[in-house]
């Protein structure tokens, strides 16, 4: 992912766009709701229901934002109120994080590699106070109004310098989302049911590769053949 700054201008406002209206703020606003109803067991299905798309829009933005590999505070006048702030959240994350970007990777998709413990704490075994208690700090984290003040600026149509400024407090953000999870198992897909027929055309495929009837294709070969950098 390039910097914001080095790119076209209309796939840079594109890109952001994506960013600020991922499925996880509308999936947030949804979980503040139900936090605010009585706890009880209709509830919590249906914030069980809504973590899950909460959880699928994180692992959206981090598809995004996982490539991207400059220093937010490169560049920032480091005197700054904004730049000093971020200097103390990202000596924070860089001090707390405990996985490498492959092995969040990884997590992400529900599994893990060899070199990466997998947490003790389990999201969907979690006490219902504790699971709500989790949820509370999750939809309160800095990402949220911080997304808040990007958008009113794409809104404004702001000059692409000050929204790059805007995107690396929100790449930021990001990262003390990520950061929050981390010390927690999640797999968006348990507990969901797939239809047999489903798993019957994956059993097939999965023995016609052993038996040397089929190959593997590499995502890089995919997104090559569609045109897709």
């Amino acid at each position: 992912m390039k910097n914001i700054i080095e790119m076209h201008p209309i796939e840079a406002l594109e890109l952001l766009n994506i960013l600020v209206n991922d499925q996880i703020f509308a999936a947030r606003e949804r979980l503040v709701a139900l936090l605010n109803e009585a706890s009880s067991a209709a509830n919590k299905q249906k914030l069980e229901a809504e973590f899950r798309e909460f959880y699928c829009g994180y692992e959206s933005l981090a598809f995004l934002l996982e490539n991207y590999e400059a220093n937010p505070l490169e560049g920032l006048a480091p005197h700054t109120p904004l730049a000093k702030k971020l200097k103390r959240h990202r000596e924070y994350i860089l001090a707390n994080r405990k996985t490498t970007l492959e092995e969040r990777m990884y997590r992400r998709s529900g599994v893990h590699k060899e070199s990466d413990a997998m947490p003790e704490k389990k999201i969907s075994e979690l006490p219902p106070d504790e699971y709500r208690k989790l949820l509370r700090m999750l939809v309160n984290l800095e990402l949220f109004p911080v997304r808040e003040r990007f958008l009113a600026l794409l809104e404004q149509n702001a000059p692409l310098a000050e929204l790059d400024v805007a995107f690396r407090e929100f790449f930021v953000a990001y990262e003390l989302l990520e950061l929050a999870l981390e010390e927690y198992h999640y797999d968006a897909d348990e507990g969901l049911e797939m239809r047999p027929e489903f798993l019957e055309e994956f059993d097939r495929r999965i023995a016609d590769y052993e038996a040397g009837k089929a190959k593997l294709i590499l995502m890089d070969e995919v997104f090559k053949e569609l045109g897709i950098e």
